[in-house]
């Protein structure tokens, strides 16, 4: 069984909001380093070209983290899916004749409409429509990598103050 309720609004949200319902916020909501994920094997062609194209523009956006390779992945696959199933339908028509002579809806006119509501949620989730683009707040800073990156890229001092050295930034 689910949640009930309405899906709640990431805390950095309600911040920037000025927290309107005056609720606890949640100070420990988990903060994913903002990474490109990588494109998963399984995913078909026209997914995959849709990855491509959709990773760029999100990075622009501020909005991948490494966290979100799943519901991107599958937002890729259900826009494959819908590309597919339209495609078919625009070939084969909207409805046919069953063996008993009975006319029908095609199957596929259902189907592209699941892939539309699949692909319009998941497209909120990062902010692909104008009205989630007013409700997303953008990451305002890159995290390092790991330790590693950010030792790698602090500022070195002197060993001893009359060796000479690289300066600190």
């Amino acid at each position: 069984m689910g949640y009930r309720g309405p899906i709640p609004k990431p805390s950095a949200i309600a911040r920037a909001e000025g927290n309107p319902g005056k609720r606890r916020l949640n100070d420990c909501e988990p903060q994913p380093r903002a990474t490109t994920p990588r494109c998963p094997d399984h995913l078909d062609a026209e997914a995959k070209k849709e990855w491509k194209r959709l990773v760029p523009v999100l990075r622009r956006m501020k909005v991948l983290t490494e966290a979100d390779g799943m519901t991107l992945a599958n937002l890729c696959q259900a826009w494959s899916t819908l590309m597919k199933a339209q495609r078919k339908l625009t070939e084969m028509g909207i409805l046919y004749k069953t063996p008993n002579g009975h006319i029908q809806q095609s199957p596929l006119f259902s189907m592209v409409n699941q892939c539309i509501d699949t692909v319009t949620k998941l497209s909120r989730e990062f902010g692909l429509t104008p009205a989630a683009r007013s409700r997303i707040v953008a990451q305002t800073e890159t995290e390092p990598e790991d330790e590693l990156w950010a030792l790698l890229h602090s500022p070195v001092e002197p060993l001893h103050p009359s060796q000479p050295g690289p300066k600190p930034q």
